[in-house]
């Protein structure tokens, strides 16, 4: 398995950041058929076919946790960046 790792600055507080994300996982879900469930207040786990994630809302960033089986792998790049732009445009 491939593993991408993301950390997304922000200056909001750790609600309003949690606010902003959960206000998109139902677009995850539809656009993506991905499976998002909060795991406590701070942690969401998004998972679908060839891939787990893990976002954990700190204080002064977002950091993402992802791994991806073996066909979307070569693509963790293109993710990588995709992430980097979607949840710096939501957090800022």
């Amino acid at each position: 398995m491939a593993r991408v790792d993301v950390e997304i600055p922000h200056r909001l507080s750790r609600e309003e950041a949690r606010n902003r994300i959960r206000e998109v996982t139902p677009r995850l879900e539809q656009e993506y058929s991905a499976l998002c469930r909060w795991d406590g207040e701070s942690r969401l786990l998004v998972t679908r076919k060839g891939l787990k994630a893990a976002l954990d809302i700190e204080d002064t960033c977002v950091r993402v946790g992802i791994e991806l089986g073996f066909l979307l792998g070569p693509l963790g790049n293109s993710i990588r960046t995709g992430i980097v732009r979607h949840l710096t445009g939501l957090l800022s």
